[in-house]
């Protein structure tokens, strides 16, 4: 039996069958290997995604990118 490499990814929202999808191909893809996703759902990301492969943080949450804008004006003051 092929091993999985194991995803977690977390969502502001639950995302549809074909979001899920898109997740499974495009990782699925970039390993050269099967995934399986583990989906949480944390509101507090506000929107984006954010996904955890076990070594590397892919994290596409508006939470973040607000964290970012926050940072780059508190270092200008």
């Amino acid at each position: 039996m092929l091993k999985k490499r194991k995803l977690t990814v977390t969502t502001a929202r639950p995302l549809t069958e074909a979001e899920q999808k898109r997740v499974v191909d495009v990782f699925s893809a970039k390993y050269d290997e099967p995934i399986e996703p583990d989906y949480i759902i944390d509101d507090s990301l506000i929107g984006g995604i954010m996904i955890f492969d076990g070594k590397t943080v892919y994290d596409g949450s508006i939470k973040s990118k607000i964290e970012r804008i926050k940072e780059k004006l508190d270092n200008e003051n």
